[in-house]
């Protein structure tokens, strides 16, 4: 199960919605400076936050915006999510690519490569398109995906008025 902390930003009877919370890339390593994750982290700018809409069906506790809650995602999930989005680009790149090269060759040794070329960057765009078009649909469902594991009610504080008299009166 993968976890992120998110916020409560609204809340009802049956759903809720969250706002995951960013965490930095090397938060658990010592060699922050000199690992390439935190050189690319320093040089591409954060994504905007995650905004999900949760159901609370099984959730005993009513949730509140502010509070803080544990997610979770299945690895399942984010097994499937990657073989999406790497293979499907890379077998239309390498489908067009051979493809391409086999219908050169009927055409002559010369149109071969350029063919391949071709064949292989018109694959890995309808690899993309095709990744995009799941991506949305897949999206719609990660709320059933995501589940709530864990609830940290928020903290609210509480003005006490200062009564003047006491203030004014001498310590004795």
């Amino acid at each position: 199960m993968i976890e992120q902390y998110a916020r409560v930003v609204e809340a009802d009877q049956h759903s809720v919605r969250v706002v995951t919370e960013r965490q930095p890339s090397c938060q658990a390593c010592d060699v922050k400076g000199g690992c390439g994750t935190s050189l690319i982290g320093k040089l591409f700018p954060q994504r905007p936050q995650q905004r999900l809409d949760l159901s609370t069906e099984n959730f005993p506790s009513r949730l509140r915006p502010g509070d803080r809650v544990l997610i979770g995602l299945d690895e399942q999930h984010l097994h499937r999510a990657s073989l999406l989005l790497y293979v499907t680009p890379l077998a239309g790149l390498v489908g067009g690519a051979v493809a391409g090269a086999g219908l050169g060759g009927l055409w002559g040794q010369n149109t071969q490569e350029p063919m391949s070329i071709i064949a292989g960057l018109l694959g890995l765009s309808l690899g993309l398109l095709y990744v995009r078009k799941q991506s949305a649909v897949r999206y719609r469902d990660l709320g059933q995906a995501v589940r709530l594991l864990r609830v940290e009610p928020a903290v609210y504080e509480v003005g006490v008025p200062v009564v003047r008299e006491h203030l004014d009166s001498p310590v004795e």
